[in-house]
């Protein structure tokens, strides 16, 4: 595949080519990397990788650059995983739209399966922990919350993988 070239893109996905997929993965590996490094190591213009990252970021394609902590580090800290059945006649979006306003919930996911969300919390203090469990708990939309405390971090990759597709693969 040449680079630069644009691939089919299934309709909710942003049109990205190999030199697009090549940046993302480079700033997923170091967010903190120079344009002109990146622009180096890719063999492109500063310009190319800045009106690159640009228009990924307006298209929502890249959400942010953050710091990505340690909650270990932090001292004593309690994550735990939220398994959310939505009451009856709610709409596991909107169930997962309170859970996501609660303070502590880092992630909140809709699936299929069980339950209808699976959401991601932490506190630091059992009390907090408590307290922010009760406040989902209590939610008019949820109708079942089952936790499951979190003891070892075995993966965390924040890095999605990055693929393109092809006009066949989208058919």
């Amino acid at each position: 595949m040449e680079r630069g070239r644009e691939v089919g893109a299934k309709s909710n996905s942003a049109s990205v080519d190999e030199l697009d997929v090549e940046i993302i993965r480079s700033l997923q590996e170091n967010a903190r990397v120079s344009y002109r490094a990146l622009a180096r190591k890719l063999g492109v213009s500063v310009t190319t990788i800045s009106e690159r990252v640009r228009r990924m970021t307006a298209s929502g394609l890249i959400r942010g650059f953050t710091a990505i902590v340690n909650p270990e580090k932090l001292g004593g800290v309690y994550c735990v995983a939220l398994y959310i059945k939505a009451a009856e006649g709610v709409e596991a979006k909107r169930v997962g739209d309170a859970v996501a306003t609660i303070p502590g919930i880092c992630y909140v996911y809709t699936t299929l399966g069980l339950y209808d969300i699976v959401a991601m919390g932490s506190a630091p203090t059992k009390q907090a922990l408590s307290e922010m469990i009760m406040k989902v708990n209590t939610l008019p939309e949820v109708k079942e919350v089952i936790p499951s405390m979190i003891l070892d971090v075995v993966k965390e990759e924040p890095k999605h993988p990055v693929y393109i597709q092809t006009q066949m693969e989208t058919r």
